[in-house]
């Protein structure tokens, strides 16, 4: 139960706010609150503030747009973790939210409540600058070349452009004009630039640095363990529970979690916990180690057990590379039975079917494994021995070491993920669960093909209840859209949900009847005929865009979005700005330009521009979708998906594509209606949703659009 000091706490925070920044009390926004704060209060605790339920308390709320979600979620939830001694982590699925929250939110909640609590913002290492890299790259050694040689072609030696750049970085640390955030450098950095002074996983020997104490990443990381809520991304979350929850952030029995853009959360774990190798890149790399081992040899040649290890490092890399190229052959026989994978048709792929691996795979895939653990083992040897010589006295200096130490990091990380693909290609999976996928594609390599092995788990379900779900004290999840056909099973299957999650939705207050209109063509526009559908978009297009404001139009597939743009008369396409020419901040920069000088602006965009994109008033008068986004066939994780389901007696069809398309046809057309006093129109071209039997429950899981049919006369 809610104690009444706590709910009235939480109620005067919320009048004070209101009244503080002079706004109305939103319903939506009230019910939300009381939602979190009561699905929160029920989670049953032991003396030590530990919960005993053997589920988490889980509260999903579908809040659609105009609600006040973030404010709603604070203001439930600090209080109550406060008073439970909890840590708030707050993760979103984009850099653009995360920001929101961190900087104007959460301060103007600070500003215009009583509230009092510490908040701090959480990245990974790879965001901050490494003192002892940069130090290493300034000077130049044999280890820094050793590392450079490991990237290859990825990795360039320093011009002195970039050496100028890294004193810049350096004179602003001793000034205390920086801190070492990428996100805060002035000026744009080329991802080479950065990775030549950024650590990467398996690269950082923590408080054995000489720079632990000045590190950038670790005072960052000791503020953010003392702050009430840390505001983090998806990714970083499932990072950390990956590791086994509070090596990045605070343990997962310690925490609520706020899962923001939560829909994303499903294709966040199953890529989080997805594994691939390129077998001739490999190849290469495994012969440019045995040069690392070499130079390491020659330079740490006074520890006699570090040169044993080092010799044996470099036979273990040359007998995993034989027995690698012996084995390849057997890679290289799927390319019969591969499909195109591509527009061009260069790239092919063959998925094998719910993901089983003959068993001659397996058994080669289980050799390999072995030597790549075999490998693994020799570089932990290496790294432990420089570790030893970093913390003692010892005939190799502690700055030799550690300058090696990042080098070692950068080839185990390589192996580990190496002995994770061949491991999830050497087992069976358990009949009980979704399976894993598991594909084969070729790509162009020079005058070679390149061999890509690829695993990944179809469903997220599984990895988030054993990481997530099954450790954390509690987690809220929500979104302006979690429900697909106007339910939440779909959500609950991807995402592993039990049984007594509490799912709410609380509408939007935006008048969607009055202020949109949704218009669907009886006829003429059937995807099935590509090019008689691209015909048509091209005819009626110039019809459904606003002269001198702003449209948006969404398609699903880039080579249509080409056609049709090739395909409009000249005056129109002087009016588009298409996502193949310009970044998302520039796109949107350009469209807003032009629509103040009341020019008009289309932007032409796929699916990544279906959300996060803010155009209200006359940015955008009209969202154009080019057809139902149903997911590519061939796609290996989903086509998986759907012979397991299939495999269970249901149709995928029904169970999987159709829920799916639901619910990014809703995200697409909340590109319209911004704030309450935006109106519009909505126009899919696809008369399937008229024709087929999916095609009322699509459209009765939008908002209440008010709909308006038409017919194409030139299709008649």
């Amino acid at each position: 139960m809610l104690s009444d000091e706590l709910k009235q706490a939480i109620q005067k925070n919320y009048s004070t706010l209101v009244q503080s920044k002079d706004l109305q009390n939103r319903p939506g926004q009230k019910q939300m609150i009381a939602d979190i704060a009561n699905t929160l209060a029920a989670v049953e605790m032991d003396e030590e503030g530990k919960r005993t339920s053997a589920e988490p308390a889980i509260c999903v709320i579908e809040a659609g747009t105009g609600i006040g979600k973030t404010i709603a979620y604070l203001l439930a939830t600090i209080p109550i973790a406060k008073a439970f001694q909890k840590k708030v982590v707050l993760a979103t699925a984009t850099v653009a939210l995360q920001e929101q929250v961190m900087y104007k939110d959460i301060p103007d909640l600070l500003k215009h409540s009583d509230m009092q609590f510490s908040y701090s913002l959480a990245k990974g290492r790879g965001r901050y600058l490494c003192l002892s890299k940069l130090d290493n790259v300034l000077k130049s050694s044999s280890s820094q070349d050793a590392m450079f040689d490991l990237y290859g072609l990825e990795l360039e030696d320093p011009s002195d452009a970039d050496k100028k750049l890294y004193q810049k970085m350096l004179d602003a640390l001793i000034d205390g004009n920086w801190k070492g955030d990428r996100d805060d450098w002035p000026d744009v950095l080329q991802e080479n630039q950065w990775r030549n002074v950024a650590v990467e996983k398996g690269q950082c020997s923590g408080n054995r640095c000489s720079n632990f104490s000045t590190c950038c990443f670790f005072k960052n990381r000791t503020s953010m363990q003392k702050a009430d809520c840390i505001v983090a991304n998806h990714d970083l979350v499932l990072a950390d529970l990956a590791l086994g929850g509070g090596v990045i952030l605070p343990p997962p029995e310690d925490c609520i979690y706020i899962f923001d853009e939560a829909h994303h959360l499903p294709l966040k774990g199953v890529n989080h916990f997805s594994h691939f190798i390129r077998l001739k890149s490999t190849q290469t790399w495994l012969e440019r180690i045995t040069g690392v081992f070499k130079s390491m040899g020659v330079e740490l040649d006074k520890d006699e057990e570090l040169s044993v290890q080092l010799e044996k490092a470099r036979q273990a890399a040359d007998q995993t590379r034989a027995v690698l190229h012996q084995h390849i052959p057997l890679f290289q026989a799927y390319t019969d039975q591969a499909e195109s994978a591509n527009a061009k048709g260069d790239i092919t792929q063959h998925t094998f079917d719910q993901g089983v691996l003959p068993i001659e795979l397996r058994e080669t895939s289980h050799d390999i494994l072995l030597e790549f653990r075999d490998l693994e083992e020799r570089l932990r040897k290496i790294s432990d021995r420089l570790k030893d010589f970093m913390e003692n006295d010892a005939q190799i200096d502690k700055q030799t070491a550690e300058n090696w130490f990042p080098v070692i990091g950068i080839i185990a990380t390589r192996a580990e993920g190496a002995i994770q693909l061949w491991r999830t290609f050497s087992i069976e999976d358990h009949g009980d669960y979704a399976p894993n996928a598991r594909w084969i594609t070729y790509r162009p390599l020079g005058n070679d093909t390149e061999i890509i092995l690829s695993s990944s788990p179809v469903l997220a379900a599984d990895a988030l209840t054993d990481y997530l779900w099954n450790e954390c004290f509690a987690a809220i999840l929500t979104s302006a859209t979690l429900t697909a056909l106007g339910n939440f099973e779909f959500l609950s299957m991807r995402s592993g949900l039990h049984e007594n999650t509490v799912f709410r939705r609380i509408s939007s207050p935006f008048d969607f009847n009055g202020n949109a209109t949704l218009r669907i063509p009886v006829n003429g526009f059937d995807p099935s005929d590509t090019q008689a559908h691209t015909q048509s978009i091209i005819e009626i297009l110039p019809e459904l865009v606003e002269e001198k404001k702003g449209s948006l139009v969404l398609f699903s597939s880039r080579r249509q979005m080409q056609d049709v743009m090739q395909g409009l008369g000249e005056e129109i396409q002087f009016r588009i700005l298409s996502q193949d020419n310009y970044s998302k901040q520039e796109l949107i920069r350009l469209h807003k330009e032009r629509v103040d000088k009341k020019q008009g602006s289309i932007i032409f965009g796929l699916a990544s521009l279906t959300e996060g994109i803010d155009l209200p008033g006359d940015y955008c008068t009209s969202v154009v979708i080019a057809k139902i986004p149903f997911a590519v066939p061939n796609d290996p994780v989903e086509a998986t998906l759907g012979e397991w389901v299939k495999g269970q007696g249901k149709n995928p069809f029904r169970e999987i594509s159709i829920p799916e398309a639901s619910m990014k046809l809703i995200q697409a057309s909340g590109r319209l209606l911004r704030t309450e006093r935006d109106s519009g129109v909505i126009t899919i071209l696809d008369d399937r949703l008229l024709n087929k039997f999916y095609g009322k429950g699509i459209i009765n899981s939008l908002p209440p659009y008010r709909l308006d049919t038409f017919r194409s006369l030139q299709h008649d």
